[in-house]
């Protein structure tokens, strides 16, 4: 779980991993101040809402470097082990992503045209265990 005292070190890891479409530092502190997160120091975190009954995924960042190394995959299956059902919300766009959560057994529940822009459909994904 993060700390408070983690702040910093997950500003500079969205910043690494997203870059001009990193969340606000605002946005950080509000959400570890009151919503579960994980980090996995020099690897990875994860920001998350928990939802009694479900999860829901908001953000997952792995650093560059320790990409296509299983990280992703290991991170989201821990939360997943965690509640009966987890949903989430990725760009059509997103082919690695959508890859990856394909193969961790989420399927599509739904679409939202053009939701990120013109041809930028968010897709909703959820697994149940």
């Amino acid at each position: 779980m993060v700390r408070p005292e983690d702040l910093q070190i997950l500003i500079q890891m969205e910043k690494t991993v997203f870059g001009n479409s990193s969340w606000s530092n605002y946005s950080i502190q509000s959400h570890i101040e009151n919503h579960p997160a994980w980090i996995k120091e020099n690897t990875g975190f994860v920001f998350y809402m928990d939802l009694v009954d479900f999860s829901e995924l908001l953000r997952i960042g792995i650093l560059p470097e320790k990409r296509k190394k299983g990280e992703a995959g290991s991170i989201l299956k821990t939360l997943c082990d965690l509640f009966p059902k987890t949903i989430l919300e990725v760009s059509n766009l997103n082919s690695s992503a959508i890859s990856l959560y394909v193969k961790l057994g989420f399927m599509e529940s739904g679409r939202r045209k053009s939701y990120y822009g013109p041809g930028k459909d968010a897709i909703l994904m959820e697994k149940v265990r």
